[in-house]
This record gives C-alpha cells, sequence and structure tokens, in this order.
C-alpha cells in the first residue's frame, strides 16, 4: 500500500480564529503570525493506493483562484493538487474514489473545474465520491454561520452525476479505510482512519488542523459546537493514544504528523515527523 501527502495551495488564516478563546500570547509561541495576525495554513490532501483502488482525501482550494477566496485568505496557488499527483506518479483520471471530509472551500475547492462558458465538469470524472449525509443536507441548506463557507459550484454536479454516496454512519472503505463521523467543527464531518502496515493513521482534517490544536481547550472559532468538539477530541485522542497512532494534520504549516501520549495533563504531542519518511 502506498499512501502519500499531497500538497494544495497553502492560505493564510487569522490566529484568533485559528485558536479561539486561547489568548495571543500564548498561542503565538507555538504558532506565530505577521503583522495583521494572520498565520500561514497548509492544506493537505491525501492518497491511499491499495493496489485495488486508489482514494483520494479533500481537493483543497482549487487551481483557479476565486478573488474572494485569494484576497482573504492570501491563498498562494503556486502549489496545486493536479501537479502534486502527477509528481506522485498519478493522473487525475486514476481516481476510483474521493472522500470530502466536508464541503467548506478549502477541502472541496478541486472537486470540479470549467468546463467552458459558465460550466463545470468533475475533477476526477472516474471516481465515486464519498460525502456525509448530514454535511450535504448543511451544505445545499447552509445556516447563516457556514454560508459563505459553501461555494456551490464546487460540489453542486455531484448531485445528478451517478458518483456521489452519502454516508450515514461509519463505513470501511476497502480493507485498509474506516471513515468515522464528527460534529463539532461542522455537521457530518468526516475523516478516515487508515490501517497500515507499521502504525494507523487519522487523517485529522478539521478536529484537530494542527500539532498547536492537540489540547482539549484549543478549539477553533470556526467549530459550530465547541462543547462537541472538545468531547470528540478527547475520545479520539485518548483512542488514539493508547492505539498508537499516527495524527496527519491537514493546516499544520510547520508539523505533518505527530505521534501521541499520555501525560499528567491529558494527551499531548510526543514527537513530530515528516510523513514520507515514516510512510515511504
Amino acid at each position: 500500500m502506498r499512501i502519500i501527502v499531497l500538497e494544495t495551495p497553502d492560505f493564510k488564516i487569522d490566529g484568533g480564529a485559528y485558536f479561539g478563546v486561547v489568548p495571543k500570547i500564548i498561542w503565538e509561541k507555538k504558532y506565530p503570525a505577521d503583522e495583521n495576525n494572520m498565520c500561514n495554513a497548509a492544506c493537505r490532501s491525501l492518497l491511499v493506493d491499495d493496489g485495488e483502488n486508489i482514494i483520494l482525501v479533500d481537493t483543497g482550494t482549487g487551481n483557479e483562484p476565486d478573488n474572494k477566496t485569494a484576497e482573504s485568505y492570501h491563498t498562494d496557488y503556486s502549489k496545486n493538487l493536479e501537479t502534486s499527483l502527477e509528481q506522485a506518479g498519478y493522473s487525475n483520471e486514476d481516481i476510483t474514489h474521493v472522500i470530502l471530509t466536508h464541503l467548506h472551500f478549502d477541502h472541496c475547492g478541486g472537486t470540479t473545474k470549467p468546463d467552458g462558458d459558465n460550466t463545470r465538469k468533475l475533477s476526477f470524472p472516474n471516481a465515486v465520491h464519498y460525502i456525509s449525509r448530514l454535511q450535504w443536507e448543511n451544505a445545499n441548506n447552509p445556516n447563516y454561520r457556514e454560508k459563505s463557507s459553501y461555494l456551490k459550484e464546487n460540489f453542486g454536479i455531484l448531485e445528478n452525476s451517478g458518483k456521489l454516496i452519502l454516508v450515514e454512519e461509519g463505513i470501511k472503505i476497502g480493507k485498509n479505510i474506516e471513515l468515522r463521523l464528527f460534529n463539532g467543527h461542522t455537521y457530518g464531518l468526516m475523516l478516515p482512519l487508515i490501517y497500515t502496515d507499521k502504525q494507523p493513521v487519522f487523517f485529522a482534517g478539521d478536529l484537530i488542523p494542527a500539532k498547536a490544536s492537540i489540547p482539549l481547550s484549543w478549539i477553533s472559532a470556526y467549530d459550530l459546537f465547541p462543547l462537541t468538539s472538545i468531547d470528540e477530541k478527547r475520545s479520539l485522542l485518548t483512542e488514539a493514544a493508547e492505539n498508537d497512532w499516527i495524527l496527519l494534520f491537514q493546516h499544520d504549516y510547520y508539523n505533518e504528523c505527530c505521534d501521541l501520549e499520555i501525560t499528567e495533563r491529558g494527551v499531548r504531542a510526543k514527537n513530530s515527523y515528516i510523513f514520507k519518511e515514516l510512510f515511504a
């Protein structure tokens, strides 16, 4: 099995939004901000090739700038998903499954691409696309808080594509990937746990976007239900530490992944790693 981190466009995010109620004097020691209080953020996707299926987790912000997004988040389009795939030895047509953790623009922006004037097509035409039903319904009828995070052009054409599977409970894809549902960040956030010959890898997505987010009180202001996020993190981190999982961070600009240990203060990061050095 091959498991590869793919880089998509980086961006910047407001530090106060990123770390919620944690004071800047504390979070800035771990995650520096610029003069405008903006922090660098990665936006990683994941490729899993199990020998039978070629599975892509999230599609980033897309390749072509959306002016509002590019300006507000200082998006750096020098990286893109298609180039990352090519460098790994794959094409868009090779992908058999796309798992979308949720439908906020920075996680599904590369799912479609322009196809002539005012039309779009699927970027991965041969892939079945997995989205949780709760998230799909939320994205198509968004609440006021999340409305600006959902761009219908990124996912709307999936509805009649014949390539959409709406997930209602935890499922497995192939022999190696287990999908789990969470509801603190947004309704029906869906994150994969990948079983490898070495150790399990949990794609932490927006449940735990960075290494700094591991302590329970470090909850993003973007989370719809902070107390739910805390409960979900507590349960997940305990299981991860007890079973020697690797956490892979989607948005941490400085740390790709880490293992965990149980301390008197709760579960904490142990060692940080470069992912490809662990899973060559």
